[in-house]
């Protein structure tokens, strides 16, 4: 065949290639959130009790709000000058009873199931040691699951799931530091480490390190930084590297099954992920006011804090949001654990109720 009409041939069959591929469809835009409906009408979550502990916080004023709730008791840890102290105190009779003391300060208290877990520390000068212990609520054994060294007084922040528990770990040497993500099944009785980020503490940092994470039924979302070039980067990243675009300057985040939840000064952001969820923004009353202590009741339902002196209750099914309490104080951090949310307010009067919200699925 002549060269001439194999080179036409070829060129017919590149131009019916070429005119076989499927035209590329642009990537659609990822829509703007909407911002939350606010309303003061509010429908109760559930069936709601009051306990009085201001005796207790007359005697311990470095006391928590509610740290875990199971069907009988609550959990909460305090302290004085001297020693700390976990309590339990019960909901059918309202005594209090002392399961643990220390002589070191508790930074973390959390339960699953019958085992609670605790963080206890002490600060040096230039790091802080820390121990992490938890407690069989059955027989009140004590077993030490980790420990660590960490520079700048900092601790690891339990996070809790169904049936586990997790934390970061950091592991410094041969100028790199290690940030080991740790996991406790309370099934097995075992720690595993999920993930391990490396960071080059050379002349010019390398690698990637993880401060914070968060637990749930969305899985563990780590805060990560990215150094490279000496220029560092920070977004959400799952275990399995999924990067979650970070919001400017988040004070608080928490990660649930649909959405990831963010608050800053000024305002809040719900971000849905993986599904077709709308995506909320929610501005507070005052422009400096912060928003933090998400709290996921289910996929699509939170509770938050605003200011430290009101709970909102956010419903990112309907796109609305409504106060949760009225500002009588200053309130806790609430937490949500086998179908029961539990805060604490502090009045001005120097009361100090912990309350109890049976949620209605």
């Amino acid at each position: 065949m002549p060269y001439f009409l194999k080179l036409s041939l070829f060129s017919l069959v590149l131009l019916l290639a070429g005119c076989s591929q499927p035209e590329s469809e642009p990537t659609p835009p990822v829509p703007a959130p909407k911002e939350l409906i606010r309303s003061e009408t509010f429908s109760p979550l559930g069936q709601s009790n009051s306990y009085d502990l201001t005796a207790v916080y007359q005697r311990y004023p470095y006391l928590s709000g509610p740290s875990y709730i199971d069907e009988t008791a609550l959990y909460f840890y305090a302290s004085n000058e001297k020693n700390s102290f976990i309590f339990r105190y019960s909901l059918t009779d309202q005594k209090l009873q002392k399961l643990y003391t220390t002589k070191q300060s508790i930074y973390k208290l959390v339960g699953v199931g019958r085992q609670l877990f605790l963080i206890r520390y002490q600060d040096h000068a230039n790091d802080s040691t820390w121990t992490l212990e938890t407690m069989d609520l059955a027989t009140g054994s004590i077993q030490q699951l980790d420990q660590g060294t960490e520079p700048e007084h900092f601790y690891p922040d339990l996070q809790t799931a169904a049936t586990h528990v997790s934390w970061i770990k950091h592991m410094k040497k041969n100028r790199q530091t290690q940030s080991l993500v740790q996991k406790y099944d309370a099934a097995t009785g075992y720690v595993t480490t999920q993930k391990t980020l490396t960071l080059k503490e050379t002349a010019t940092r390398s690698g990637d390190y993880a401060q914070n994470l968060r637990d749930g039924d969305g899985g563990i979302l780590l805060d990560q930084t990215t150094y490279k070039a000496d220029e560092k980067t920070t977004a959400y990243t799952t275990l399995s590297g999924k990067t979650i675009k970070k919001a400017t300057m988040p004070l608080d985040f928490a990660y649930g099954r649909h959405y990831l939840a963010t608050g800053a000064e000024g305002n809040a952001l719900f971000q849905s992920h993986g599904s077709n969820r709308t995506s909320y923004y929610y501005t507070t009353p005052e422009p400096y006011d912060l928003t933090d202590a998400f709290c996921f009741l289910s996929a699509d339902r939170v509770v938050f804090r605003e200011e430290q002196h009101q709970l909102l209750y956010a419903d990112l099914i309907n796109g609305t949001v409504v106060p949760l309490t009225d500002k009588e104080g200053e309130y806790s951090k609430p937490v949500f654990t086998n179908g029961r949310l539990g805060y604490s307010v502090l009045r001005d009067d120097g009361t100090l109720h912990f309350h109890l919200i049976q949620i209605k699925k």
